[in-house]
């Protein structure tokens, strides 16, 4: 009986040792599986960058390459709180920590376009002249006139010269203009005169000379006629059209136009307001 109950537990081990065998492996198995599971995170670390300049998005998009790339590993930008959370091991925080430093920095500034210059404003002066061979009755030139009357002189071959009038205006260097219009006596008590003055100046732009002002478009005109109590007689016309440059302060004659045995001539200068 011993030699049989022996034989059957040698028997029964036997068909055992398989499903032994089996249920090792498996839990071999499920060891290596649990392992794996947790592997990647050993030695991780965790950190919260601040930045300042640039948009968390962006970065993390150039910082992607720079960690470890296991399973587990995160780089999670925030645009509400700009910061990034990195999880990694402690080498790629590192490595992640300085190229922040470098990266986090305030964008190059952007170019500035060139300041346009301040423009100031003008005071144009125009003097009318009349020139003529008698002695008339207008207004004495002003002594202001005495250097351009004796340059007239030499010029023309008129004996008198006197100021008809004079006009004043004030205008902008940028855009600006002047219309003005009026009348006036002419020498003789007889005789009157109605004006008119159009001055456009140019745009000086960048080329800005802030000693001289082009004038792109200047016409002068006069029309001489005599009131009798039943009519008017026209007796002549002038007109100066022309376009110039006149530096501040310069006195400048414009133009000379005839009117009947008379010379009208007229005389620029400006100032420029500081």
């Amino acid at each position: 009986m011993l030699i049989k109950t022996t034989k059957l537990i040698a028997i029964i081990a036997c068909a055992l040792l398989p499903l032994s065998t089996t249920f090792a492996q498996q839990n071999q198995t499920q060891t290596k599986q649990t392992e794996s599971q947790w592997v990647d995170f050993s030695g991780f670390k965790g950190k919260i960058f601040d930045i300042k300049n640039r948009d968390p998005r962006e970065l993390v998009q150039i910082l992607q390459p720079l960690g470890s790339g296991f399973k587990g590993a995160t780089l999670q930008p925030n645009t509400e709180y700009k910061t990034i959370t990195v999880r990694d091991f402690p080498e790629n925080l590192a490595t992640i920590e300085e190229a922040i430093k470098r990266l986090d920095v305030p964008p190059p500034p952007k170019p500035t376009q060139p300041l346009r210059p301040i423009f100031p404003d003008i005071e144009v002066y125009a003097y009318v002249l009349i020139a003529s061979n008698g002695e008339g009755n207008g207004a004495p030139s002003p002594p202001m006139l005495a250097d351009v009357i004796k340059q007239l002189q030499a010029t023309l071959n008129y004996k008198s010269y006197q100021l008809l009038t004079s006009i004043v205006q004030r205008t902008s260097y940028e855009n600006g203009s002047i219309d003005a219009n009026g009348t006036a006596d002419l020498p003789d008590k007889s005789l009157s005169s109605k004006y008119a003055l159009q001055i456009s100046i140019n745009t000086p732009g960048s080329r800005f000379d802030p000693s001289q002002i082009a004038l792109s478009r200047l016409l002068f005109q006069m029309e001489g006629f005599k009131e009798t109590s039943d009519r008017i007689i026209g007796i002549g016309d002038a007109k100066i059209n022309t376009r110039l440059s006149v530096r501040d302060g310069e006195k400048v004659v414009v133009g000379t136009s005839s009117l009947k045995d008379k010379a009208v001539i007229l005389v620029l200068t400006t100032r420029m307001l500081k």
